[in-house]
């Protein structure tokens, strides 16, 4: 929970399971003897139940220790001040100018009450009795207009309750709590106290969770057992220590340069992944106890229905850490075994829009400029999902981006906010969609037009008039390769004379990782490896290319490989190529004509590939694990 540190003090303790500290506090400072420790444990074998374990309000029920004692052992465990008795009662210290710092209905909603500054006074001690992040950050947002922060502390719910009794006036509706109110979770991973640690996930939720202790003979979740979503009563999604957990993915993420986290739920587990330089890696798993929890406080910050697990859903989560803000877009599914979600990171600190660092060779680099400088027509970027279509746009933007040009998007959603661009996102709920979207920009008098994507004939239609009557238009298409945009316009019903009238070029292209600089050692190349990207000794001059291979270290999580770089393919629609679309041929001849005519022939990707293999840039497996490779080539 962003300022409350849940840990405890002594980084030795991480390595003691988290379920006994609280009975070892009990037991060090006298609110528990051995003997009343025996007596609950005999009391948990007669439960009957093998799940059951010795908890704070087990061992109350049971007389064994008083609510005082149980507080102040919580509140060592937790590793914040202790409210004692005598703290409600000091005159001197709750002033009525502190109690006009929380509101009454405040006071009563979250249960919470106000005892006096700290001792350097830049901030206010407040008591409750189970500290949660809406509590927290309702507080904290109050006060941050006065330059005070909040010191939490840990108090007897029957103290505060009675405190807040007596000092507001009794509640609204005559309980502690106002029913139905619903607050906002603000999603900040900013100053976590776990963020960047040397903590996996899942010893957060070791470290900062309650403490309890198993019961003998417990043991982990049957993997043959029938139930697929086992929500675990005792977490629920307020609690510090689901917000800690979910806090410390996502800090981790963004650290590691993670594009995409993954929680897949299993029969018995939960587990997490990241997805770092375009592939995927099991960074963790916890227990399944934890899966519905974390689920729905992951809905609950991308403002989802937490209620409604049968159908997909989608949400959006705006996160602050280090000092700058990041996007995540959240996606649910429902599976077997439970929801499983997927967060898209889009930190734009870590994408540069510079497109003189996106990896084109210098060929390849000056036609792109010469394509998306030219007055009018339409320039198609093609590609897989996540072949970084969008970030070359976006540079394309970015370059011919001037105070006298009228730039608009029209996207699904927003990725990243380009300044001096207007960007729109269709609705598809609402009814408006690409084509709406974009017969409207069109009487906005724009010069350049970016569309995210031309998924069907109408938006095609009206992007290719578009590009016809005068403006210049850069989209995406999902096709292998270069050629392929052309045969894949005529499938969607688009008029050759359209196609070879408007398309001025199209980009094939994929992401490749680097080779870890720091740990990159040369290496000699097997001549399968040269025969697989057609790399001839013969032809090419071998003496001085830089064939390296990464060999792992701690910069690049032992992989070998840091970062990433494209591929691409450029087509430069010629006349040849225009009068081969006429004739409505294939994408094969297309192609071959492409890279063997013309003033300014295609370079295919396979050969990209090897160039920036030859330079040490990437690896031979790479090419052949990330890049389509034709036959033709």
């Amino acid at each position: 929970m962003t300022g409350i540190d849940n840990t405890t003090p002594h980084g030795s303790d991480r390595q003691r399971p988290a379920q006994s500290k609280l009975i070892d506090v009990l037991l060090s400072q006298g609110a528990l003897t051995q003997d009343q420790l025996a007596t609950a444990l005999e009391k948990l074998k007669e439960s009957g139940d093998a799940r059951a374990t010795i908890t704070g309000p087990f061992l109350l029920r049971l007389g064994l220790v008083n609510e005082e004692g149980l507080t102040r052992a919580q509140a060592t465990v937790m590793g914040v001040g202790y409210a004692s008795p005598e703290l409600f009662t000091d005159e001197s210290t709750v002033t009525p100018e502190i109690l006009a710092l929380i509101s009454a209905p405040m006071a009563h909603q979250y249960i919470v009450f106000p005892l006096g500054y700290s001792a350097d006074g830049k901030r206010i001690r407040v008591a409750a009795a189970n500290w949660t992040q809406p509590a927290f950050d309702a507080l904290q947002s109050l006060t941050k207009e006065h330059d005070l922060r909040i010191e939490p502390m840990l108090g007897s719910e029957r103290l505060i309750r009675t405190a807040i009794k007596n000092r507001y006036g009794a509640a609204p509706n005559g309980d502690g709590n106002q029913k139905g109110a619903r607050h906002a979770v603000p999603a900040v991973v900013e100053n976590s106290t776990v963020r960047g640690g040397a903590l996996r996930p899942s010893e957060v939720l070791t470290v900062a969770a309650q403490p309890v202790i198993l019961a003998p003979g417990q043991g982990p979740i049957d993997p043959n057992s029938d139930e697929n979503d086992i929500d675990g009563q005792e977490f629920s999604v307020d609690q510090p220590i689901i917000i800690q957990f979910v806090n410390k993915i996502v800090s981790d993420a963004i650290i590691h340069r993670a594009s995409d986290v993954h929680f897949e739920p299993r029969r018995d587990r939960l587990e997490i992944k990241y997805r770092v330089d375009g592939s995927l890696h099991t960074i963790d798993e916890v227990p399944k106890s934890f899966q519905s929890a974390c689920v729905s406080r992951i809905k609950v910050m991308a403002e989802m229905n937490i209620a409604e697990r049968r159908v997909p859903q989608d949400g959006r989560i705006s996160v602050r850490i280090s000092g700058r803000t990041v996007d995540l877009r959240v996606s649910s599914l429902p599976t077997q075994f439970g929801e499983a979600v997927v967060m898209r990171i889009l930190d734009r600190s870590s994408m540069s829009l510079d497109i003189n660092d996106l990896g084109f060779e210098e060929r390849n680099l000056r036609t792109l400029r010469a394509m998306i400088t030219k007055p009018h027509g339409i320039f198609l970027a093609t590609g897989p999902t996540g072949s970084g279509k969008t970030t070359t746009l976006y540079a394309a933007l970015q370059t011919i981006k001037s105070p006298d040009i009228n730039i608009i998007t029209c996207e699904d959603p927003i990725e990243y906010e380009l300044d001096g661009v207007r960007q729109s996102s269709v609705n598809e709920k609402a009814g408006l969609t690409f084509a709406k979207q974009l017969r409207a920009i069109l009487r906005q008098d724009p010069d350049v037009i970016y569309v995210g994507e031309i998924r069907d004939p109408e938006t095609a239609e009206i992007a290719f008039r578009a590009a016809l009557t005068g403006h210049l238009v850069f989209s995406t298409l999902h096709c292998n390769d270069a050629a392929g945009a052309v045969t894949r316009l005529l499938n969607m019903g688009v008029d050759p004379f359209l196609i070879a009238s408007s398309v001025i070029g199209a980009m094939a292209q994929r992401l490749v990782r680097r080779v870890c600089p720091n740990c990159a050692r040369p290496y000699q190349p097997r001549p399968e490896e040269l025969a697989s990207l057609g790399i001839d000794p013969a032809v090419d001059d071998l003496s001085k290319a830089n064939f390296l291979k990464g060999m792992g270290c701690d910069s690049c999580d032992k992989t070998g490989y840091r970062g990433r770089c494209s591929i691409q393919e450029l087509l430069v629609m010629d006349e040849k190529i225009r009068q081969l679309t006429l004739d409505h041929e294939t994408a094969t001849k297309i192609r071959t004509s492409a890279m063997s005519e013309g003033f300014n022939p295609m370079i295919p990707m396979r050969r990209d590939g090897a160039i920036k293999v030859m330079k040490g840039v990437t690896t031979f497996d790479e090419i052949q694990r990330r890049v389509f490779i034709s036959e033709e080539d």
